[in-house]
C-alpha cells in the first residue's frame, strides 16, 4: 500500500507502527556532519545522542537546526541556541559546532540548513550527513532529506529515543499514541501534498 492511500481510518497500531518505525535502523557509518533537529525537548533527547556520535569520532562537526523561539525551563530562546548550550555542556568543541537559526519546521530544517552547509563547507564536499532527531519522527524527516538534499549526499539515521514515543512503547499511553497517530498523519499529508515522493508501506 502507497502511504498516499492512507486515511485516519486505516490507521491502525499495526500501520503507525510499521509506518513510522519499520527498517530505520543506525548503520553506525561515519559522516561530515551531524544534523540535528530542533524541538523543545531536543536538548534533553536528541543533543545527547549526536554527542555521543561526535564523541565516537563519527563526524567532526555537528550542525544544530531550529530557530523556532521556545520558552524553556533556562528562559526564552531560539531551539539551535539552546541545544548549543547543551552540546558545550556535554564537551563538544565549540568551534566544532554550527548553528543554523532560521528554520520554523522539519521541511525549513533541511532547506536552511543546505544553505549553512553550503557556506561552511560546499556542498559538493559533503558527502554524509548523521541525522539526529526523535526515533517518531525520523521517517518523516528522513524523507524530506533524502529528496532535498542532492543526490550524491547519503544521510544516516540516527534516531533518539524519548520517554513515551519509541516504537517499544508509543502504544502504552494515550501521548505517545496521539503523538505517533499525528506523526503518521503529517507523514500521509506531506505525500498527499508532494512535500516527497509516495512511497510503498
Amino acid at each position: 500500500m502507497y502511504v498516499s492511500e492512507l486515511t485516519e481510518e486505516k490507521l491502525s497500531n499495526e500501520v503507525i507502527d510499521h509506518l513510522l518505525f519499520d527498517k530505520i535502523e543506525d548503520t553506525g557509518e561515519n559522516g561530515d556532519v551531524i544534523l540535528v533537529l530542533g524541538s523543545i525537548k531536543a536538548s534533553k533527547y536528541r543533543v545527547p545522542v549526536a554527542v555521543n556520535a561526535y564523541k565516537s569520532a563519527r563526524a567532526g562537526k555537528i550542525l544544530l537546526s531550529g530557530g523556532a523561539m521556545r520558552e524553556f525551563p533556562d528562559g526564552k530562546s531560539i531551539e539551535s541556541e539552546n541545544m548549543y548550550k547543551k552540546v558545550l555542556e556535554l564537551g563538544v568543541n565549540k568551534e566544532d559546532v554550527i548553528l543554523e537559526k532560521e528554520s520554523q519546521n522539519t521541511v525549513e530544517n533541511i532547506l536552511c540548513s543546505m544553505v549553512v552547509l553550503q557556506r561552511e563547507f560546499y556542498l559538493d564536499r559533503v558527502k554524509k550527513i548523521i541525522l539526529v532527531t526523535a526515533e517518531y519522527h525520523m521517517r518523516r524527516s528522513l524523507a524530506i532529506a533524502r529528496y532535498l538534499f542532492p543526490d550524491h549526499i547519503k544521510v544516516i539515521p540516527c534516531p533518539a529515543k524519548d520517554d513515551n514515543t519509541n516504537r517499544d512503547n508509543w502504544w502504552k499511553t494515550p501521548e505517545g499514541i496521539k503523538r505517533a497517530t499525528n506523526e503518521a498523519l503529517n507523514l500521509i499529508t506531506y505525500v498527499k501534498n508532494e512535500v516527497f515522493p509516495d512511497f510503498v508501506i
